[in-house]
């Protein structure tokens, strides 16, 4: 049975009709009220719509934390016999945040691998195209040595070769991201726009996948606005719609809808004119008879003058709409009919063509079953609907023009009787029963009794103060209580010992470690539920754990939500090659299509939006995600490893890190690493090689220089000789010409000798004679001070002064210096 077989008792139109039926509105509203009547009404219980419902509100209570606490006052009341003692009282009933704490793990476990698509055309002509590229790129790299030799005899260096890849495995790593049509570039850049335009990453895909872990589905909604373009929609699961299926990725669908809650002033501006004031007016008091709005708002008008018409008072009633859509299939006739020439033609006869009978020429009628998409907006309870028509501008999908795709694009974990099942579902109990325990722990805590005594009330009648006085019981416990010191008879009245009659109650809270244990065996019950282990959340990291225990224990926790993470890949690859659909279809007299002209080129659209082109831009769309936290430190540890053991070069490193998949960085590194070992291998033979050489060359230059030193050897001997015989020769030339000269100063000295000699003599008498005079002087002169001093007759003859030259001793150097 197909899904319209199984609806038909919901009281589906004819699929089979005309299209002009199917574009009438009276065929929408019967669909939309169809659609309804599936599902039910909100406010009925055993309704499809209300039974997902509750699931999903519940389900995203206890994933934010917030889920209503009366259950757990009702149990605790239930299973506490003294349910007056007032012990409730000091309890905080606030929910534990362990399954919030587990959501946003596994969320941002799945948004840390960001993913982001990949474009590659898959039909002939751009495979041939690629083709004809690599075998250029495999040439280019056996013809790199010649080129680079062409390249330094022209002086070029290795501009010429320096991006061509070593070796073909490294060519084929490459291949993969660089090597790529013009079209597919054009498609890649217009894909990676449009997804940032509608900050698909951050907002509509975070909100999509924290959905899959709290509701286990997700839903997105594309529409084709004229003056935003391709904008992508996040829908919540609670009010989406659809036609029956068993696919958890909901490639069935035959309609899908979503419920809207809007005021009557948006339903005005969507509804453009379709209708009149006072139909709103009716869709109003239904509503408010509804929702129980106040009927006072229908009194109230005015009239704004800024925007120049009427506002009134229930123009801020809520009405519930439905924007909703659904496949159908038309069928186009064409008839090949031959003329009265012999030529055969082949005609369109429209979609409700007959052949005629008997007809003169022979005629083949061929009908071609086209899928298109109706659509419109109907306001619930009501018999209302706005703008329902054919839709346009329809993404195709290239190996089938004539199918369709719907706009909403919902992906599911898994399916059970159209409501899915999630991790925070699975959890609900055992969350429950944690939060349990945690009240009776703090109830455990509330009933602690304080440090008490044990007292023995006949040991204390014993005692006595003395003097005849006696002390009551009560008496003696405030003294010990104040003073902590205690006197008591040890024997009793019978003679007997007795045991202290006061001992002390140590303070305990009755079953403490046991709720303990509980508490953490149903955290232990969710973590095993969700596969999340203490090291993919790093809550109780270790520093001695293996490096391999820690990824088996990772590898775990991604397995436990694969299923999870695999939901939202098809998310992500059903809206990116919806967008790539899009882009293909964008009329170029549009707004829209300026502006992807401005921001990606004029070339790149046109490449992209040529609808007459689209067999050569056959797109397959596949979603990579980028490398992890723990996988790019695995990948950097690898890097610093190959670098410490100079296996690998810091350009070849750069290149590597820039890569976004994992499996590409580590092949790339692994090729990287045998190209450089194989490089330094190389160079440790050239090194030996030149090594030998400096060996060979040092040892005949050895031998050479030994050869060289025995010629220089006998060289100098031979000159040492000449030297010594010439140096005899002059020696016994200049001690002749020596000789000679002393002979002949020996005879100018005797003759020198007796002319100086006379001189000197003659000198000799003078001087002698000088000195005389000058002693005589002096002799009379103390002769004559003598005689005055003595008669006192005369006066005293002056005393004669000698000239400095002529000082003691000056005579005897002059002499000395005469005879040398």
């Amino acid at each position: 049975m197909n899904s319209y077989q199984k609806n038909k008792k919901y009281g589906f139109p004819d699929p089979l009709v005309s299209a002009d039926i199917k574009k009438s509105p009276d065929y929408g509203l019967k669909f939309a009220k169809a659609i309804m009547d599936q599902w039910g009404k909100m406010d009925a219980e055993n309704s499809l719509l209300r039974k997902r419902h509750n699931v999903f509100n519940r389900n995203k209570l206890y994933a934010n934390g917030t889920q209503d606490t009366t259950i757990y006052t009702q149990l605790l009341t239930s299973l506490d016999p003294n349910n007056g003692d007032g012990s409730f009282l000091n309890l905080d009933f606030t929910p534990v945040p362990i399954l919030p704490k587990f959501v946003r793990i596994v969320v941002n476990k799945i948004l840390s691998k960001k993913p982001y698509p990949n474009l590659e055309a898959v039909d002939p002509l751009s495979s041939s195209e690629k083709d004809i590229q690599r075998r250029k790129v495999e040439m280019q790299i056996l013809a790199k040595e010649k080129t680079a030799a062409i390249a330094e005899k022209l002086g070029e260096g290795d501009a010429k070769t320096k991006n061509i890849p070593e070796t073909l495995e490294e060519a084929e790593i490459f291949s993969q991201n660089n090597i790529k049509s013009s079209g597919e570039i054009a498609a890649q850049i217009a894909t990676n726009l449009t997804l940032e335009w509608n900050d698909f990453d951050d907002n509509i895909f975070r909100r999509a996948v924290l959905d899959l872990v709290r509701y286990g589905m997700g839903v997105v909604k594309r529409s084709n606005d004229p003056n935003y373009g391709i904008v992508e929609e996040y829908i919540d699961p609670d009010k989406f719609i659809h036609s029956y299926t068993e696919d958890p990725n909901f490639n069935d669908l035959i309609y899908a809808g979503h419920i809207k809650t809007i005021t009557i002033s948006e339903l005005r501006r969507l509804a453009a004119g379709q209708l009149e004031e006072e139909e709103l007016q009716e869709i109003a008091k239904s509503t408010a008879r509804n929702k129980g709005y106040d009927m006072t708002g229908f009194s109230k008008t005015n009239y704004d003058e800024h925007t120049q018409r009427y506002r009134y008072g229930y123009d801020e009633y809520m009405v519930d709409i439905l924007d909703f859509e659904f496949k159908a299939v038309d069928c186009l006739y064409f008839e090949s009919k031959e003329s009265k020439h012999g030529n055969v033609g082949f005609y369109f006869k429209g979609d409700s063509y007959k052949k005629p009978e008997n007809s003169v020429y022979e005629r083949e009628v061929s009908k071609m079953e086209n899928e298109v998409v109706y659509g419109g907006t109907y306001i619930l309870n009501s018999k209302k609907i706005l703008n329902y028509c054919l839709k346009s501008n329809l993404p195709k999908n290239i190996h089938d023009l004539s199918r369709v795709n719907l706009s909403y694009f919902p992906v599911a974990t898994n399916l059970i009787d159209m409501v899915p099942k999630s991790m925070v579902d699975s959890c609900i109990g055992f969350a429950d029963q944690l939060q349990l325990t945690h009240l009776k722990i703090q109830q455990a805590i509330a009933k602690a009794k304080p440090d008490g005594l044990i007292i023995d009330i006949e040991g204390l009648e014993n005692v006595q103060l003395g003097k005849g006085g006696e002390l009551q019981p009560l008496d003696l416990q405030d003294i010990y209580e104040q003073t902590g010191v205690f006197y008591y008879r040890s024997k009793n009245p019978e003679g007997g010992f007795q045991n202290p009659p006061i001992r002390e109650i140590g303070n305990s809270i009755r079953n403490i470690n046991e709720f303990i244990g509980i508490y953490n065996h149903y955290l232990r019950l969710i973590r095993d539920t969700t596969g999340i282990n203490e090291m993919m959340d790093g809550s109780t990291p270790k520093g001695d754990t293996l490096v391999g225990v820690q990824q088996q224990a990772i590898a775990a926790g991604n397995n436990a939500i694969y299923d999870i993470t695999n939901a939202s890949m098809v998310l992500f690859k059903k809206v990116s090659s919806d967008i790539v659909k899009c882009l293909q279809v964008i009329p170029r007299e549009s707004i829209l299509y300026k502006a992807y002209e401005n921001a990606i080129g004029k070339e790149n659209t046109s490449l992209i939006t040529s609808f007459s082109d689209l067999s050569l831009y056959n797109f397959g769309v596949t979603v990579r995600k980028e490398m992890e936290e723990q996988e790019r430190i695995l990948l950097e540890q690898n890097i610093q490893v190959s670098l410490a053991q100079k296996e690998l070069d810091l350009e070849d490193a750069i290149a590597i890190r820039q890569l976004k998949d994992v499996n590409q960085a580590q092949r790339l590194l692994i090729v990287k690493r045998k190209k450089r070992m194989a490089t330094n291998q190389q160079m440790a033979m050239q090194n030996s090689q030149m090594q030998a050489q400096i060996q060979q060359q040092s040892a005949a230059a050895s031998s050479q220089a030994r050869m060289q030193e025995m010629q220089m050897e006998a060289q100098i001997k031979s000159q040492m000789m000449q030297l010594e015989s010439q140096m005899e020769m002059q020696m016994k030339q200049a001690e002749h010409e020596m000789r000679k000269e002393i002979e002949m100063l020996k005879a100018q000295a005797l003759l020198g000798m007796r002319s100086e000699g006379e001189e000197f003599k003659e000198k000799l008498e003078v001087l002698k004679e000088d000195r005389k005079d000058k002693r005589v002087d002096k002799q009379a002169a103390k002769q004559s001070k003598l005689i005055s001093q003595r008669k006192g007759e005369r006066g005293e003859l002056p005393e004669v002064q000698s000239d400095d030259s002529e000082q003691p001793g000056e005579l005897d150097q002059i002499i000395d210096q005469l005879i040398q």
